[in-house]
């Protein structure tokens, strides 16, 4: 799986060049930064990142604020604010657009990790409740993005969910699909007497069991682990004879 893809719209050369640093040792992908408002319009046209880092004072006659319409509207990409100004008015015009995160300068690479993983969290929970386009549900179906198609995915066909970072993957009978997501916000869209918890990086679907043991259960060759902490749950759902 690739890592998350960030582009930088930063006016000022040296804080770019620091947060290009930083979002490299944390294991970010990085799109080369640019410093106006035009710029990063060209460069959206030709690629999509999974998350902006955005100054609100650019070199441009228009501002980050006015990118950031863009972003949300036409190019549907989450954002974070980043910035040097706390005043209310610039905050208040500033929420008005709803970011998904707000960085105020200078910060460190913890706070630039944190800021983006909760901002892309977030972003994925507003997908996932069909208020954007990678994923879309319905009474029997899941209809997940693949390329430009949506594809339907029959919940009942779906062995198990397997959690990696910000994806979720999807194992059904037919294939596998991922999707940004994360396990809360998956558990709305399937029936909860159904799909539980058996480890931090797994769900299943409970009728797709062909075996299990104290440590790790078995769907269609694939061996699942068990943990402590779901092994209880897990059991009282399954009909033993000892």
């Amino acid at each position: 799986m690739q890592p998350c893809r960030i582009l930088i719209v930063e006016d000022e050369s040296l804080v770019a060049m620091d947060m290009e640093r930083m979002l490299t040792d944390l294991g970010y992908d990085l799109i080369p930064n640019v410093n106006s408002y035009a710029a990063a319009v060209e460069v959206l046209d030709q690629t999509k990142p999974d998350l902006v880092l955005l100054d609100i004072t650019l070199n441009d006659t228009k501002t980050g604020i006015d990118l950031s319409l863009l972003l949300q509207q036409t190019y549907k990409v989450p954002f974070i604010y980043v910035t040097s100004h706390s005043d209310k008015k610039t905050i208040d015009q500033a929420l008005v657009t709803k970011p998904n995160g707000y960085l105020l300068k200078p910060f460190d690479a913890n706070d630039l990790y944190t800021a983006i993983e909760v901002a892309l969290s977030n972003f994925a929970g507003h997908t996932a409740n069909g208020q954007d386009d990678s994923a879309l549900v319905c009474k029997d179906a899941l209809f997940v993005k693949n390329d430009k198609n949506f594809v339907r995915v029959e919940i009942d066909e779906i062995c198990w969910i397997e959690s990696e970072h910000n994806y979720l993957y999807i194992i059904s009978q037919k294939g596998k699909h991922i999707i940004r997501s994360n396990f809360r916000d998956f558990q709305q869209h399937v029936p909860a007497a159904k799909f539980i918890q058996v480890h931090k990086s797994y769900i299943i679907n409970l009728d797709k069991v062909d075996a299990f043991s104290h440590t790790d259960i078995t769907i269609n060759g694939k061996e699942i682990p068990l943990s402590r902490m779901y092994k209880d749950d897990f059991f009282a759902c399954m009909k033993r004879i000892l």
